[in-house]
């Protein structure tokens, strides 16, 4: 069973890390990805000459992205945790040819036409009646193991990118002249640029400000809108669970 579980079981490892950086990286916000800074300004576009200073954010890089890849990583991992599983069982079995994944039901198609599925059926007929009257791989049965694969295809499109929106900069610590300005709070996406305050005399700015943003699923995703960690966390339970099952029925299987 260590055999047929082992590579499994890294991947849903791997799957954890990946959502314990996005929780590290994003409450606070990871000063490696942007930085408050002042700049000159202008009131008016087309004046010559700076006549303003700007408390400005700015992101390093394409902060969607910087998680988006995270998170492909995330569920990739969970996904393929199955494909692994089902792989070990074959190749534990002394099974010959080509060793199918794990298989799911399609959007519009039932999971008994799924090739995987009846690849399984094929050699391993028990296990195929398991996974289809047990485990339920399938949309309107088990909706959050079936998010796990429809996350990683639409990944594989090269289309998922989060909703990235700061909510609060804490500890914004500045002096503008003679005035001093504390706890500044923003809401606005994280991917651009922002001022954060204009002022006609120099501002000068403590370097104890921390930035905590919320990460949420796009548009179109099959969470769509929801917050990003609480989910990734619940469908790495869920993949875990849906292994467990799975060991318990193999294990009389296996010698």
């Amino acid at each position: 069973m260590s055999k047929v579980s082992k590579s499994a079981r890294l991947k849903i490892k791997r799957a954890n890390s990946h959502i314990d950086t996005l929780i590290q990286q994003s409450a606070p916000l990871s000063r490696d990805l942007y930085e408050i800074r002042v700049e000159r300004g202008r009131t008016h576009v087309l004046m010559a000459n700076p006549d303003c200073f700007d408390l400005t954010y700015r992101p390093k890089e394409p902060i969607s992205q910087h998680f988006g890849g995270i998170i492909g990583d995330a569920v990739n991992n969970m996904r393929e945790s199955l494909d692994y599983w089902t792989t070990a069982v074959f190749s534990a079995r002394g099974e010959d040819g080509k060793k199918p994944n794990f298989p799911f039901e399609g959007e519009g198609k039932d999971l008994e036409t799924n090739p995987q599925y009846l690849a399984i059926k094929k050699t391993f007929p028990d296990l195929a009646n398991f996974i289809l009257k047990e485990v339920k791989p399938r949309k309107r049965d088990n909706f959050d193991l079936w998010a796990v694969t429809s996350l990683c295809n639409g990944n594989k499109h090269n289309d998922f990118l989060p909703v990235v929106s700061f909510t609060t900069i804490n500890n914004i610590n500045a002096k503008i002249g003679s005035n001093t300005i504390k706890d500044c709070s923003v809401a606005c996406n994280a991917d651009s640029p922002h001022k954060l305050i204009r002022a006609h005399m120099p501002i000068t700015i403590e370097n104890k400000f921390s930035t905590s943003v919320e990460i949420k699923f796009p548009k179109g995703a099959v969470f769509e809108d929801q917050p990003v960690i609480p989910t990734l966390l619940n469908l790495s339970q869920v993949t875990t669970k849906t292994l467990d099952a799975l060991d318990r029925f193999i294990e009389p299987y296996i010698k």
